[in-house]
Parts: structure tokens; sequence; C-alpha cells
């Protein structure tokens, strides 16, 4: 039973996982395979993991609760979770934004008895927390993972038309799914929520979420960065190597090692043309993590892989922090969840998709 509830919470590990043992048959990887795979990229996912588990483990989140209490009308509140996803969402990935952001977001509203809004601030939060996600190599587990294909400048010159781009869709959501109740006032006597997270250590994790930063600038070589990272935890806390979800870590390089194996076989389907479109499918399909390391292996630029997993990131639900949000939230919530972020998500697609013919 254990395993088997093992398997079924770590669905994309195991998955890629099976996919990297059946990529061998096609081709057995090398030493050269090995060393040519994007280490710069999962050096920064191991330090984003174990910046992550730190700051959940000191509850730095928790501080954002009493400053989104201050707003005493729907519209502010959502404004503010809004704004807060998307700022968040560039150095801590979008997921962890979302993951982190969301369950406040619901907390306050079941305690002000507007429980009703739940489907509409996720659906803004999640948006925000993609959109946010986009323009630096930290904001997304596949921007990890290809923004050394690039380089920094590249990166960003790259990507930020479309952040920019997603700023009024964000804006436009707020009023569009809060509708009315836009104004609406809330009130409650608020309980207080003390944060005994340690401030000292609070502060090492979020240098940890910049050093994940440098790692994407390559001002370091990959190896020091890890080694300085281990290091540092072991002197002064150990335990958050227990803590750390390391799922996506592991599935970066499974999918990444499978992509490479696989290359000879994708290539030819996925590199005859209409790149850019097959890989904005797929990511609707398979979500942006799969399709970026596949995508490498089949040898498709990468500034047309990066602009098309981040624009096929929107649209669908099956996107990582979608899918956060959608395990996050009640059962009854779920459906009109999926139905409004769709809807804005769809908008969304529609704008990023007209920026890239810009």
């Amino acid at each position: 039973m254990k395993i088997k509830a093992f398997l079924l919470n770590h669905k994309l590990p195991v998955i890629s996982f099976i996919l990297m043992i059946l990529s061998f048959l096609v081709t057995l990887p090398t030493g050269e395979m090995i060393v040519s795979l994007e280490w710069n990229g999962f050096a920064m996912a191991l330090v984003m993991t174990l910046a992550i588990a730190g700051l959940e483990k000191e509850g730095i989140m928790k501080s954002l609760r009493k400053s989104a209490a201050v707003f005493s009308h729907i519209g502010s509140m959502a404004i503010f979770f809004a704004i807060i996803t998307f700022i968040l969402s560039p150095f801590i990935t979008s997921l962890f934004a979302v993951a982190s952001i969301l369950p406040l977001a619901i907390s306050l509203l079941e305690e002000r008895e507007r429980k009703e809004e739940i489907p509409a601030f996720a659906a803004i939060i999640t948006v925000s927390g993609i959109a946010g996600g986009m323009i630096l190599p930290g904001g997304s587990w596949h921007n990890m993972l290809l923004h050394m294909s690039l380089g920094e400048a590249s990166f960003l010159n790259t990507m930020l038309p479309f952040f920019l781009a997603s700023i009024p869709v964000i804006a436009l959501s707020i009023p569009l799914l809060l509708g009315k109740k836009l104004t609406e006032r809330t009130y409650i006597n608020e309980i207080a929520d003390e944060n005994k997270g340690n401030k000292g250590m609070r502060m090492l994790y979020v240098c940890f979420a910049f050093v994940a930063l440098l790692a994407s600038l390559s001002l370091f070589k990959w190896i020091d960065i890890v080694i300085f990272t281990i290091a540092i935890l072991l002197v002064f806390d150990r335990s958050v190597f227990l803590k750390a979800d390391y799922s996506l870590l592991l599935s970066m390089v499974f999918l990444s090692i499978a992509g490479s194996c696989f290359g000879s076989v994708i290539a030819p389907p996925l590199a005859s043309g209409g790149e850019f479109w097959k890989s904005i499918i797929f990511t609707e399909i398979l979500g942006g993590l799969p399709v970026a390391a596949f995508g490498s292996g089949a040898g498709i630029s990468g500034d047309v892989l990066l602009k098309a997993v981040n624009i096929g990131s929107n649209g669908t639900i099956l996107s990582l922090p979608a899918l956060m949000a959608y395990k996050i939230i009640k059962k009854e919530n779920k459906k009109e969840f999926a139905l409004k972020y769709t809807l804005i998500s769809v908008l969304m697609l529609i704008v990023l998709i007209a920026v890239s013919f810009i």
C-alpha cells in the first residue's frame, strides 16, 4: 500500500523514469551524452528545490496573510494576490508561488465568509503565477531547462514582450471574473496568526533563491553552486534535505536523458517544419517540462522552444501551476475553477500568440 501511495503521489517522476528506461531501447546513453545535458539547469533546480523547502519550513508566506487582511474589498484583495503572485513567480517558480499564495487566499475568503469567490481567486492567482514566471529562468521548470540554450541576455529579450503583454490580461481578468462583486466589502474580526519561523533562516533561504538566479546568469560554475549550497545547509539546516520534494528535479533529469536518447526518433516529426506550432500544441497536451526536454533532444531552436512552451502553458489546465491549484481547492469548487481559469487562460494564449507575430 505504501508503494502504491508513493506512485500515486509522484506520478510525474515515475512516468519520466519509465520513459527514460524505454528510451534506452532506442539509444543507450553515452558519457558524451550525459556530459552534454543541461547541468546548469539541474543545479539551478536543485538550489530552488532546497530554497522552496526552506521557505516552507520557516513559514515565510504566512507574513503575507497579515498584509492581505488589510484589504476590505473583494477587488482589492484580488489585486493584492495577483500582484504578489506575479512578483514572486520569477524568483520561486510559478508552481511554488501558486502553491503558497492560493491557500492564503482561500483561508482569508473562508474567514470572511466569501467561499463563493474561491474559484475566481484561484483562476486569477494561477494565471498571474504562470505569466509572472515567464520573465526569468527561475520562473518555471521548463525555463530552468531551456535558459542556457539562449544565454541570459537573449532569454530576457525573448520573453520580455510576452511578460509585458500578460499584464493587461491579468488586469482584465479581475473585473471579468468578479463582476459587480469587485467593490463589495468584507468584514471579519481578524485572528492573530503568529509566525514562529526563524527570521535568520528565512533570510538564508531567500538568499538561496537569488543563488539560483545567479546560476541562471552563469556567474559561477554549476558545480561550485551545488557544493556551496550543500556545504552551507549541512552547517546551518541539515533537516531541509529530508523536507525537500525532489520529484520535479528528478523528472527534469529523467526527461532530459529520455529526450536525448529519443532524439533520433522524435527529431523528424518535431523538427520537420512548424516546430513553433507543434511545440505549443504538445505543451497544451503534455505540459511545458516534457516538451522542453523532448524538444531540446529533437534539436529545436532554443528561441522557438522557449516561446512555444511559455505560450503553450496557457490555454488548458494541464500546466503544473494549474494542476496544483486544481489539487488545492475543494471538490465543490473544481469545476467552476476549471471554467474560469480556462476562460482567462485561453485569452492569455491568444494574446501571447499575437505578440509572437510582432
